[in-house]
C-alpha cells in the first residue's frame, strides 16, 4: 500500500475538521455524527494520523449527547438511530467518553424499537422489532445490524435478559429478511411478490453484526455471496464495509484494498470526507486488525 496514498486520505480529514471539533461529509459543512463517527475510529487506530487529535471527534459526540441518551447533530432532526449504533462502537474507548454517557447511549438503543406491523403477502415477518432509522418508523437492515453490533460489543452495559430478548429478536429479523440469493437489502429481502437483490454494504454490515452465528446456514451462504460479489459494487462505501467484513471473517481479499486505494489514488472520492475516512480506516486494517468490529 503506497503510503502516499494513506497520506493522501489522512492529510484531507486533518484538513477537514471543523473549528467545533467534528467533521462533516464535505470540508466546510456542518458537523454531523456519521463521518465524524469513522474519523474517530481512524484517531483511535490509524498511525498516519496525529495523536494531538485524537479525542477530538469523540469530544464532539458527547458534547451532543441528550439527556435521553441519543446523540444529536444539533439540528431540530430526530437523532439517528442507526448512526448511534455506529457512535457507541466508535467512542467505547475513548478518554473523552465518561462510563456513565456510554450507558446512558446503550440504554437508549435498548429501549428503542422499529414498528411492529401486520403480515401481508410478503414472504417476510413484518411483526418482528430490529432498529429503525429514526424512532416511530419500520426495522431496517442497517441500523438493525449496527444497533445489534454496538449491544454485543458492550455487553455490560445492559441487564443481561434485556440484551439477550433484544439481541435474539434483531437475529431473527435479519434472518428472516435475508435475500434468496444470500446477502441483504436495505430493508425487505421481497415486495408485491417479487424477489429484491441483495446489496454488498448492506450484506457487509449484516454479516458484522452476525459475525457469532457464522456457523448458522443463512449466515454460510452470505459470506459466499459477500466473497463472490466482493468487487461488483465499486465505491467507496461498500468496498470499505467489505474489506472490514471479510478480515473479520478471515477471508483473505487484497483485492478489495487494491481497488479501494484506486479510486483513492484516482479521485480521493470527490472530497467526502466520511469515505475517505472509511477508507483509511480499511487501508490500514493490517496494523489494527479491525478490532472495533471484532466481538
Amino acid at each position: 500500500m503506497a503510503g502516499s496514498t494513506l497520506g493522501g486520505l489522512a492529510a484531507a480529514l486533518r484538513r477537514g475538521r471543523n473549528v467545533d471539533g467534528g467533521w462533516g461529509y464535505y470540508a466546510g459543512k456542518a458537523s454531523r455524527i456519521e463521518p465524524t463517527c469513522w474519523v474517530a475510529l481512524c484517531l483511535a487506530r490509524a498511525e498516519t494520523l496525529p495523536t494531538d487529535a485524537s479525542d477530538d471527534a469523540s469530544r464532539w459526540l458527547a458534547a451532543r449527547q441528550r439527556p435521553d441518551g441519543f446523540i444529536g447533530d444539533g439540528t431540530a432532526e430526530p437523532p439517528n438511530v442507526g448512526f448511534n449504533g455506529l457512535a457507541a462502537l466508535a467512542v467505547r474507548n475513548s478518554a473523552a467518553w465518561s462510563s456513565e454517557g456510554a450507558t446512558r447511549l446503550i440504554n437508549g438503543l435498548g429501549r428503542t424499537k422499529g414498528l411492529a406491523l401486520k403480515n401481508d403477502q410478503d414472504r417476510q415477518d413484518n411483526t418482528l422489532q430490529g432498529w429503525p432509522w429514526i424512532e416511530e418508523s419500520f426495522s431496517w437492515v442497517e441500523p438493525t445490524a449496527w444497533c445489534m453490533l454496538a449491544m454485543k460489543i458492550s455487553s455490560a452495559l445492559l441487564p443481561d435478559r434485556e440484551r439477550a430478548a433484544r439481541i435474539d429478536e434483531a437475529e431473527r429479523l435479519l434472518l428472516d429478511r435475508m435475500c434468496q440469493t444470500g446477502g441483504w437489502n436495505y430493508g425487505n429481502s421481497n415486495t408485491l411478490g417479487r424477489e429484491l437483490s441483495a446489496h454488498v454494504p448492506t450484506t457487509a454490515l449484516a454479516l458484522l453484526a452476525l459475525q457469532d452465528r457464522r456457523d448458522h446456514p443463512s449466515v454460510r451462504k452470505s459470506i459466499e455471496y459477500l466473497t463472490r460479489s466482493r468487487l461488483a459494487e465499486s465505491a467507496g462505501m461498500a468496498l470499505s464495509l467489505t474489506s472490514i467484513c471479510l478480515r473479520v471473517y478471515g477471508v483473505p481479499a487484497p483485492d478489495v484494498n487494491e481497488r479501494l486505494a484506486a479510486l483513492a489514488q484516482k479521485h480521493a472520492f470527490f472530497g467526502n470526507l466520511h469515505i475517505a475516512a472509511m477508507a483509511l480506516y480499511s487501508l490500514t486494517g493490517p496494523e489494527h486488525d479491525v478490532q472495533d468490529f471484532r466481538l
